[in-house]
């Protein structure tokens, strides 16, 4: 069985051929591009089986990374613990510092931190304002669409032969649309 590609070729080439005042050519062109459309659906269920085999392999990957993320937090709280254990029996015992063959463990003094009870109370000068820019790209993709039918329209109106290029709006320089990439929809 041949790959998409080299059938996809074929029938281009011969949709290019099929254009023949000949009647017994066209029909020969047609039956042989039957086969290989016959050909191409066979190819094309091997493919969505395939995909549905990967798609299968992907959920099973996703609850293996859940399964090691759930192990890894663990792990991650038993070292806290473990780690909370060492210095509040530490701090108990007043020792500050703990020397071993392998290891020196020292107890160290937390940083302070400030803590704000009532935000509306501080000064403003110890205040940092954030101002944060998020584009409306829904909004954004409406404007561009209503300029882009605007212009179709005023073109239409220049090819009838109205002077009115005047009404033309300018492209945004700041941002454009562009259509992704097609997907493929298997029910």
């Amino acid at each position: 069985m041949s790959s998409l590609y080299p059938l996809t070729k074929q029938m281009m080439e011969l949709a290019a051929m099929a254009d023949t005042d000949d009647e017994g050519l066209k029909q020969a062109i047609q039956d042989t591009m039957d086969g290989i459309a016959g050909e191409f659906g066979d190819k094309a269920d091997n493919i969505v089986m395939l995909r549905r085999n990967i798609d299968g392999e992907v959920l099973a990957i996703d609850a293996e990374i859940e399964r090691l993320n759930e192990l890894k937090r663990l792990k991650k709280n038993a070292v806290t613990q473990i780690g909370d254990y060492l210095r509040r029996n530490m701090e108990a015992a007043n020792l500050k510092s703990i020397k071993r063959p392998l290891f020196t463990i020292t107890l160290a003094a937390a940083p302070e931190k400030v803590i704000v009870d009532n935000l509306e109370d501080v000064p403003i000068d110890l205040v940092r304002v954030a101002v944060t820019q998020d584009p409306d790209k829904k909004a954004i993709a409406a404007k561009l669409k209503s300029d882009r039918e605007h212009n179709e329209a005023v073109r239409k109106r220049m090819d009838a032969g109205e002077d009115c290029e005047h009404e033309l709006i300018p492209d945004a320089p700041w941002a454009h649309l562009e259509r992704g990439e097609s997907s493929i929809r298997i029910k």
